[in-house]
């Protein structure tokens, strides 16, 4: 148990510091701003290229790894289709904002930190391959959702597409991960000059990361979205992270630590991509904010619960 509260609660520990700094407004608008601003478009794309860079791949089929963290999603997803209807009497237009967020994790300002501490390097790779494909593959499920729920005309699901790929092609953290794969791919060395500068950078990125995800918190809150918020969370935190184990041990038999990195980052509270979608298309976003400042906390709890069940007995 030791060993997960030295993981959880520094972490932890550094998102309410962020939080109370902001709330409290003892850092004010422009450092919220700021820090987030830093931390994705620099520090952690140079922590990501770093680390994928000099870390070991694994000799484990990627196929594998991604079906068993997509498939769950996908799971999860249509539960969540179909509750939109039964229990929410919502339209499906409804469902693919919901769906997202009951699906995507917040895998890079918490779910890097929680995985490298526990599992050190060897999670690197495995983090890459999920982040490089999640915001890819989630943003075009759910457009598609949408557009087909509300019978967008050809031309709108288009330019949602060519949308996708422009956010995709200029997003910090995908061209980091690209880079470091390049990179050790390319088996080269950074000099001296550039490697520390490099080090500095990456160094920063964790717990910039963690007190930027603190400063945003106070960004969204519970807006009387009760029942939509609290589905989202169960789904989010409990029912994906319980399918992903199942797929990664049960059906692709993957390695001990490939399976418990699927399982944490499938356990990772609400990202904060699932409310740019909401917002985007004005469905849900104040049930989809309610989730992240809701699922952001309660994880504390279940990521705990979660790392002493898979520490080694």
């Amino acid at each position: 148990m030791s060993s997960v509260l030295t993981t959880i609660l520094p972490v932890f520990g550094l998102i309410a510091i962020g939080y109370l700094a902001g709330r409290t407004g003892y850092v004010g608008d422009a450092g919220i701003k700021g820090l987030p601003e830093f931390v994705f478009r620099i520090a952690m794309p140079v922590m990501l290229f770093r680390t994928i860079g000099t870390a070991t791949l694994p000799d484990v089929a990627p196929t594998a790894i991604l079906l068993a963290f997509f498939l769950s999603a996908i799971i999860v997803w249509v539960i969540m289709a179909i509750l939109t209807r039964v229990a929410l009497r919502r339209r499906q237009s409804d469902a693919a904002a919901l769906g997202m967020a009951s699906t995507f994790s917040n895998s890079v300002m918490l779910g890097i930190p929680i995985c490298l501490s526990h599992f050190g390097p060897a999670a690197a790779p495995i983090l890459a391959l999920i982040i490089l494909t999640d915001t890819a593959l989630l943003w075009f499920i759910a457009t598609l959702h949408y557009a087909a729920s509300e019978g967008t005309k050809e031309k709108g699901i288009t330019a949602a597409l060519i949308n996708l790929v422009w956010r995709l092609a200029t997003n910090p953290i995908i061209l980091g991960c690209v880079a470091g794969l390049l990179w050790k791919i390319s088996g080269l060395t950074l000099p001296p000059l550039a490697n520390t500068m490099v080090t500095m950078l990456a160094n920063a990125a964790i717990p910039g990361a963690l007190v930027a995800m603190g400063l945003t918190l106070n960004s969204y809150g519970l807006k009387g979205e009760g029942p939509a918020v609290w589905l989202i969370t169960v789904l989010k935190l409990l029912v994906m992270p319980v399918i992903a184990y199942a797929l990664a041990v049960h059906v692709f038999a993957l390695p001990r630590v490939t399976a418990e990195v699927i399982t944490v980052l499938a356990a990772m509270p609400v990202g904060s991509n699932a409310y740019l979608f909401a917002a985007s298309y004005d469905r849900q976003p104040a049930a989809v904010s309610g989730a992240i400042a809701l699922s952001t906390p309660f994880a504390l709890l279940t990521l705990s619960l979660l790392l002493y069940a898979l520490s080694p007995v």
